[in-house]
């Protein structure tokens, strides 16, 4: 008879678990790269239990130590040529080194300072990326040679170290440094979020078109709820923006929040909403035809502004998900109502490739919103999820900024 099968979860308190998982999610941590690899050396010490932990990175034919755990803090720095020494002997050959006692090989070179003679047990593995050595792990202790299968495990914990330092110098190639016009102060830091443009538009976020096995009744039943739905997180967004603008006495501010709201009130527009919703470019279509069509809101708006207004509510309709809190938000333009929505979900900054109308302005100068705009090659340098640095005094905009730029700017902050 079979026996029943057993499901074990693995909780916190398995060190060598936690500190797996732990390196992995270091692997995608921003900041200064020694801090990183240094934290990261802190958990490879504690899952192997040896005294020193050394991360060095490869800089062009030097080994450089970026990350350690053991050794003093002005150990950091530390460098090598490839080749030189045990470590460098590593990354020549490419595979994993090891030593009983370091300093009696032939290959062992001294670093006056360091302090490594007390522990002379060394293994040093590849970190090998693209099929070259980006740089070397190294575990010292001060006795007892390392056995087989502690010079595997230490080769498999090398793979989130890679991971990372890859991570980094993929970043670095599409760093850049963009120049826009600042217009409301204020030094951020934060991921990229796309402002979709009515062009990308298309069916809403879920697939309601002829579904399959559900009766067209059904289907547009469907359809006014979810519609609903993306107008009841409007309202919401609305109501979050005004208790956060409660204070401003800027007309421009108050002017917004009206056209906002009463667009959110009108019939007619979520009538041609639900009828165009499961056309392949229902949204651009109500976006672009019905914004320009002549129509009063209890006052008469100019036709420029009401187009945008549309196009932008129709945007924010589609596309509720990708904004989240915290983020950049960047887009080619941004008008009142993006920068309302930015507001109420507690985006970090506003940064266009174009203009920024002034009423946006007005919308994230009550707010204390950092805003840039005029900034060229943004859509060439960002893509969402990118770090960016945003500086709303001088208008600059860094693309996977430097560590160095990136504790100048939490100084600043």
């Amino acid at each position: 008879m079979p026996q029943p099968s057993i499901i074990q979860v693995h909780h916190r308190g398995d060190r060598g678990v936690d500190g797996i998982l732990r390196l992995i999610e270091l692997a995608a941590h921003d900041g200064p790269v020694e801090t990183m690899l240094s934290a990261m050396c802190d958990e490879l010490a504690a899952i192997t239990g040896v005294e020193i932990a050394s991360i060095y990175v490869r800089e062009g034919e030097r080994l450089v130590m970026r990350g350690n755990h053991g050794f003093a803090a002005t150990a950091i720095g530390t460098t090598l040529v490839v080749g030189e020494g045990i470590t460098g002997l590593v990354a020549e050959c490419m595979r994993p080194v090891s030593a009983e006692h370091a300093a009696a090989e032939t290959a062992y070179k001294a670093v006056p300072g360091l302090g490594e003679e007390r522990f002379p047990v060394f293994v040093g593995v590849p970190l090998i990326g693209a099929g070259t050595v980006i740089g070397v792990l190294v575990l010292q202790r001060r006795a007892t040679a390392f056995a087989t299968d502690e010079v595997t495990l230490a080769t498999a914990l090398g793979a989130p170290v890679t991971l990372a330092i890859e991570r980094r110098l993929a970043s670095a190639a599409r760093s850049a440094r963009l120049s826009g016009l600042g217009h409301v102060p204020g030094a951020v830091l934060g991921r990229a979020g796309v402002v979709p443009t009515t062009t990308a538009l298309g069916a809403p976020s879920i697939d309601l078109c002829n579904p399959s096995g559900i009766a067209a009744r059904s289907a547009s039943v469907e359809l006014a709820m979810e519609l609903e739905r993306a107008f009841g997180r409007l309202r919401e967004d609305l109501g979050r923006a005004m208790k956060k603008l409660a204070d401003s006495q800027v007309p421009a501010v108050g002017a917004a929040l009206d056209r906002f709201a009463l667009l959110l009130c009108d019939a007619r527009l979520r009538e041609r909403l639900l009828a165009a919703a499961g056309q392949p470019d229902g949204l651009r279509t109500v976006a672009k035809e019905y914004a320009r069509a002549p129509f009063k809101l209890g006052t008469v708006l100019e036709s420029a502004d009401h187009v945008a207004d549309v196009e932008e509510l129709c945007v924010l309709l589609g596309d509720p998900r990708s904004l989240r809190p915290g983020s950049i938000w960047i887009a080619d333009r941004i008008n009142a109502f993006v920068a309302i929505a930015a507001v109420a979900r507690g985006a970090a900054a506003l940064v266009a490739s174009d203009a920024v109308a002034p009423a946006a302005i007005a919308v994230a100068r009550a707010a204390g919103l950092p805003v840039v705009s005029d900034v060229p090659g943004l859509f060439g340098w960002a893509r969402p999820g990118d770090l960016l640095a945003v500086d709303g005094d001088s208008g600059a905009v860094l693309v996977h900024p430097a560590p160095t730029d990136i504790e100048k700017l939490r100084r600043a902050r």
